[in-house]
């Protein structure tokens, strides 16, 4: 593997550590990024040098998140995985819902306040509209991500 492949891998490891996930699961979407093809679960160990157990969970957990799906491949018998089409939009598809079902969650706790504690109830519709909002932001930024390609900014590079 080439040097920039390499670092490609290690710096999605690292922003997904950030971010707080597991960094092999960074590294594992690195990989399957630049194969752009189904890999098969050991080959993932091996050119990341790490444990089958670990590439299982940690695509398993990519899977859950709406990035990565299981796939076969004809005539092997190994577990192959490969990224979903659009896997960042599906990513955001994904929280948005999470942000959607905390906003009921909380609304219906907040239909439990009465008129006795407004202050807290005021405060709780703080946190509801937080993430009622951030559910119709992030639904709005994946369809945009659906519906056309995003512009690359003219970093103002001279040659």
């Amino acid at each position: 593997m080439d040097s920039a492949s390499r670092n490609f891998i290690e710096q999605m490891g690292i922003i997904a550590q950030r971010s707080g996930s597991p960094r092999i699961s960074g590294r594992i979407s690195g990989l399957l990024i630049l194969r752009g093809e189904p890999v098969a679960l050991q080959e993932i160990a091996d050119t990341l040098q790490v444990s089958k157990a670990s590439v299982s969970t940690n695509a398993r957990l990519l899977r859950d998140r709406g990035m990565l799906r299981l796939t076969t491949v004809p005539g092997e018998r190994q577990d192959y995985y490969e990224l979903v089409p659009n896997p960042f939009q599906s990513m955001l598809d994904l929280l948005s819902k999470e942000m959607q079902q905390a906003a009921e969650d909380i609304q219906q706790s907040l239909s439990l306040f009465d008129d006795s504690q407004p202050d807290a109830r005021e405060r709780v519709a703080g946190v509801q509209k937080f993430y009622q909002g951030s559910a119709i932001f992030l639904n709005d930024i994946a369809q945009k991500l659906a519906d056309q390609p995003i512009d690359r900014p003219d970093r103002g590079e001279s040659q």
